[in-house]
Parts: C-alpha cells; structure tokens; sequence
C-alpha cells in the first residue's frame, strides 16, 4: 500500500495591486518551503510587463496557440480576464501534487473557485486584500502599465472580486509586505501539517 500523502494546493488571489505576485515570489523563496511548495506557472495571452519573463512569470503564448492548447485538453482550467485568456497547465499542476509535493499558484477568483470544486479537499484558498480601496487605487496608479481607462477598469472589478473572498479559506490584508508575508506563511505551515 502506499502511503505518500497527495501534495496541496495553496491557490492565492486578489485583485490587481494587491500584492499577491509579490508575495508569492518571496514566499517561494523562504528556506522552509525550498523544494516542498512549487509554484505553478501558469499561461496566458496578454502581453508580458517591463521585467516579466517567459516561463519564470507566466507562460506568454499566442491566442491561436492557446486556443489550441485549450482544445486539447491542456489546462485543467481557464478564464477570459481583461481581454486575454490565462490558464493552469494540467499536466504541471498533477505532477506536483501526484509527487506528493505542494503546489502554489496565483489565480483569479473564478479560476480559483473551479480549482476548487476539481479538488474540495486539497485546495486551500487565500485571498489577499488591501486594507482600503484607496490604497490599491494608489498601488495601481504607480504602475506604468495603467491607463485611465484600465485602471478605472481594474478598480471596478476589484470591487467584484472583494465579493468573493468570502468563499476562501483565509483572508490576509496586505497592509505590510512582511506582516502579511508571515501569516501567508503560517496557513501554509498549519495546512501541512494537518495533512501528515
């Protein structure tokens, strides 16, 4: 019989600006998840930002290619957001947690609920929040990638998707990098061990 404990999945969301990829990169790097909790690229059809990188951030692909990708099975689920289609690679996202190992992805909310009904009892949800919406309009408004029209646009699904972190297992504001870096920290660490 084998007893190897199936991997979780620790899916972070929130909206735009509020720190979650942040978050997640400094996470991936603490010393006590090293090796144990993979962060799972996933795809997507817009186009990278100053300092994105393919196949570190996202895996940026052509609509016609990730169309196909989709027709074929590829992503264990996918969701048009601003215009663009973004995904989680199946084949990726098994092979971590089938190897027993932790996986860790940055989703929106509605991929995030999908994942979810897939795996009720190994998806763990987190839900990053800013502490006002005011802060993450400044957050948005510092980024060079913003209009007026997109950034109105992101304002006002942020406001949807706060509707939504009542469905997640934990909600964290991120009003300090460090403090809310800790307690992401410590949900994971308490979510392993209930599964030894």
């Amino acid at each position: 019989m084998n007893n190897k404990r199936k991997g979780k999945i620790f899916i972070v969301s929130g909206s735009s600006g509020s720190g979650k990829t942040t978050l997640l990169k400094r996470l991936a790097s603490l010393k006590e998840f090293r090796g144990n909790l993979v962060k799972i690229i996933t795809a997507t059809t817009r186009e990278p930002r100053d300092l994105e990188k393919d196949g570190r951030d996202y895996y940026f692909l052509g609509r016609e290619k990730f169309l196909r990708r989709l027709h074929n099975g590829e992503f264990i689920e996918s969701q048009e957001i601003y215009s663009d289609y973004y995904a989680t690679p199946k084949k990726d996202l098994l092979k971590v947690i089938n190897a027993g190992r932790d996986a860790l992805l940055c989703i929106d909310v509605q991929g995030t609920l999908a994942l979810k009904r897939l795996f009720p009892h190994d998806a763990v949800l987190i839900f990053i929040k800013v502490p006002a919406l005011k802060s993450l309009r400044e957050r948005l408004h510092l980024r060079s990638s913003e209009t007026k029209e997109s950034l109105a646009k992101r304002l006002e699904i942020a406001k949807e998707e706060i509707g939504y972190a009542r469905y997640y297992d934990y909600i964290i504001v991120n009003d300090v990098l460090k403090g809310a870096l800790k307690k992401i920290a410590a949900v994971i660490t308490a979510e392993r061990s209930k599964a030894k």
